[in-house]
């Protein structure tokens, strides 16, 4: 299959187009063969009650732009460019309501709910790669947030919401809070926290560099 094409309804996922084993050995060991696979993928529900009981995480940002533009960057930015660094890397899209697979060299039409990504996250210089998938549950336009939630079959549980607000001096703040919780308090209280800071701060680095070149 060529670049700058969506893959048609019922297509097999091409893993020679996905470059991080992690990701693929995810895909294969999750039965994600088709799009008929993928469409039947759940993910975590914020109404879950046992939520109360999760652990948060919180950390700010701030952009020296307009939030008109700041927000459209966060809508637009293609997740080749998005995910992309030493942490965190872009694997796949699966969009539920357009039934289609997007690849990293694939036309990118913009966040829209019921996209679910798959990144590779590595840490300790790539010594440790761990595959995520978490799907797009809202994006609210008058709030200018979204809100992501982890796929069911992940090691972790839990939501992640992406907030933009004005400054008094006219940039953007952005605040992203994460509210999960895995099997281990460990990585929950100690390496979660820590870890989760780096790859957001990336993410959000990486937005940060596609706004001031536009």
């Amino acid at each position: 299959m060529s670049g700058n094409t969506i893959a048609a309804k019922n297509d097999t996922v091409d893993l020679s187009r996905i470059r991080q084993p992690k990701v693929r050995t995810f895909l294969q060991e999750q039965q994600l063969v088709t799009t008929a696979d993928f469409a039947k993928l759940k993910s975590f529900s914020i109404s879950n009650p046992a939520m109360a009981d999760f652990s948060h995480h919180i950390k700010k940002f701030v952009v020296a732009a307009d939030i008109e533009k700041v927000w459209h960057t966060y809508k637009h930015i293609h997740p080749k460019y998005a995910w992309n660094g030493n942490i965190v890397t872009f694997g796949l899209q699966y969009s539920k309501p357009k039934n289609a697979l997007t690849y990293i060299d694939d036309v990118y039409e913009g966040i829209e709910v019921g996209q679910i990504i798959f990144i590779n996250v590595a840490f300790f210089g790539g010594l440790v790669n761990i595959a995520v998938g978490h799907e797009v549950t809202d994006v609210n336009e008058a709030d200018k947030s979204f809100r992501t939630c982890y796929l069911l079959s992940g090691k972790a549980a839990g939501t992640q919401q992406i907030s933009l607000k004005k400054t008094a001096d006219g940039f953007t703040e952005i605040t992203h809070h994460t509210i999960y919780r895995s099997d281990s308090k460990f990585r929950d209280n100690v390496l979660y926290p820590f870890l989760h800071t780096q790859a957001i701060t990336e993410f959000h680095g990486n937005i940060k560099a596609q706004v001031v070149k536009r």
